[in-house]
């Protein structure tokens, strides 16, 4: 009797157990679908692709969701002549991956992984048995890349992507090829306002014997990133790159749309005059010990950002640069301006629009919402610049500031240019500059290669050189610069629309008042 009753317990129990298992995963698996769809809203809202059809199929302890990506070919369409051959037709195919969602509270556990989670995604990537047959040459049997989202209960998560490392060698072509994998952990808060990053890529290598080689190692990304109070992001974010080696045997030829690549990055046109062509003569380049760093933080309802750059050397060819430091800051920036710019910014359309037009709809966007930018003493700060250059040393600090304006000095310009506050000390080689001055000089001068008269270059650069010297000695002799060992040197202070340049007053426009009229001749006499 007793046995028996035990028995319906025990059963009782495990039925209970079970009905709350399966309660829990349904419930676990309605809160995973609500993450999800938030991360593919997030995905969706990519300028770079389209979403080209999505489902979500849920189920009691585990679901599926599928996506179709496209590339927006409106956004690369402008580089896709730079492209190999056999790369460009991968712009018209479809990327398709499954998400295969085990529900939790515990949806590791036919691993043996006890943790317990929300959901517990492993992404299915479909590809090809064409695209398959490529990637096994360098991968073999290895999964080409893992990505494992963990959902956690609190509607945060930890992604994991993993590109595992090949060795691959053509001993026919002599190209070879060594990259020792990457690795990225995300993790995430609800609705990803809150997240940590560190992805890691030990290396790459790459060597054609008849063209060149290209290698880098110790690439590390690490950022911690939260809202402030006013809604701008907050936080820290670095990058590193231990080494970097670039050597080219082939001339080529180069032409690259960088209005176009700032289009594609931030959606906003900036003309066709930063787009620079030319030639990449046989060249040998390295890079050492190269990082980055960006921290912001927030005082009240203000913004200060600091940004450090620097290397410690730079070679191209048999020109050695480095030491190089660049540490920059934005001080006083006020928080909901920036906000509320940013989101006016983002809310433009731009796919199909005339450039002209968009220009018109950025600078409208920022005089109607930026001018507080302006108007709360915000500060630019040069901490720090140095540059250690074949001719000799670039050192620049200084700071500049926009102090007491009101919105009805923007529509005076002497009233507006008097609101600044400049404070600068620089020191340049002399030689750094007359090669920006020859350079310059070159381009003013340079005609087509059709032509029937070319200009003769030589000539051109003596007379550049000519009227460098001249004017470097005149304002040496005014005292506006000091010369030693090569080194050119000044110092500028402007404030209250008062200018001194090496500490000696500099007359400007609206300092200067008329002669009095003569007098008349008859009232004289």
């Amino acid at each position: 009797m007793f046995a028996k009753q035990r028995l319906i317990i025990a059963g009782a129990a495990i039925g209970g157990l079970l009905a709350l298992n399966g309660a829990a995963a349904y419930w676990a698996g309605v809160k995973a679908e609500d993450t999800l769809e938030e991360q593919h809203r997030m995905l969706a809202g990519l300028p770079l692709f389209q979403v080209k059809s999505h489902t979500y199929e849920r189920g009691w302890f585990s679901s599926t969701e599928t996506t179709e990506l496209v590339f927006n070919r409106r956004l690369s369409g402008p580089y896709e002549s730079m492209l190999p051959d056999n790369f460009k037709p991968l712009l018209n195919s479809t990327i398709r991956f499954t998400n295969h969602v085990k529900h939790g509270p515990f949806p590791g556990l036919g691993s043996f992984d006890f943790r317990p989670a929300r959901a517990l995604v492993t992404t299915e990537f479909d590809m090809s048995d064409a695209t398959r047959k490529t990637l096994k040459t360098f991968f073999g049997e290895k999964e080409p890349i893992t990505v494992i989202n963990r959902l956690g209960f609190g509607g945060g998560g930890e992604l994991n992507i993993n590109v595992p490392s090949f060795d691959y060698e053509e001993a026919l072509s002599g190209v070879k090829m060594k990259w020792k994998g990457f690795d990225m952990k995300l993790d995430y808060a609800s609705g990803y306002k809150e997240y940590k990053t560190d992805a890691n890529s030990p290396g790459f290598l790459l060597e054609a014997s008849s063209k060149g080689s290209l290698a880098f190692d110790g690439v590390r990304y690490v950022s911690d990133i939260r809202p402030g109070a006013t809604g701008i992001k907050l936080g820290t974010s670095e990058l590193t790159v231990g080494n970097v080696q670039l050597n080219w045997k082939d001339s080529v030829p180069y032409s690259i749309k960088l209005n176009e690549l700032v289009y594609l990055m931030t959606r906003m046109r900036v003309g066709e005059f930063i787009n620079p062509s030319g030639e990449f003569k046989p060249s040998s380049v390295t890079l050492k010990n190269f990082r980055y760093q960006i921290v912001s933080s927030e005082q009240d309802e203000f913004v200060n950002t600091r940004g450090k750059l620097d290397f410690a050397e730079f070679n191209y060819n048999d020109k050695h640069y480095g030491p190089m430091r660049l540490d920059i800051s934005a001080n006083h920036l006020h928080g909901p301006t920036l906000l509320k710019l940013d989101q006016a910014i983002s809310q433009i359309p731009f796919e199909g629009v005339d450039p002209a037009v968009l220009r018109k709809q950025y600078v409208d966007t920022i005089k109607k919402n930026g001018i507080p930018l302006l108007t709360n003493n915000p500060k630019l700060v040069i901490n720090d610049f140095y540059l250690k250059m074949p001719s000799g040393e670039a050192i620049l600090t200084g700071s500049l500031g926009l102090n007491g304006l009101q919105e009805a000095d923007l529509s005076n310009s002497v009233a507006f240019l008097k609101r600044f506050e400049v404070d600068a000390k620089l020191s340049l080689p002399r030689q750094t500059l007359e090669d920006l001055v020859i350079a310059q000089a070159r381009t003013l001068f340079m005609v087509d290669q059709t032509a029937e008269v070319q200009p003769n270059m030589t000539e051109v650069e003596d007379l550049a050189r000519s009227l460098l010297d001249s004017q470097l000695a005149q304002w040496e002799q005014e005292k506006f610069i000091t010369q030693d060992k090569g080194q050119l040197s000044t110092q500028l202070h402007f404030k209250q629309g008062a200018l001194s340049i090496n500490n000696k007053k500099v007359g400007l426009p609206w300092e200067e008042t008329e002669d009095p009229a003569p007098a008349d001749a008859s009232a004289a006499k």
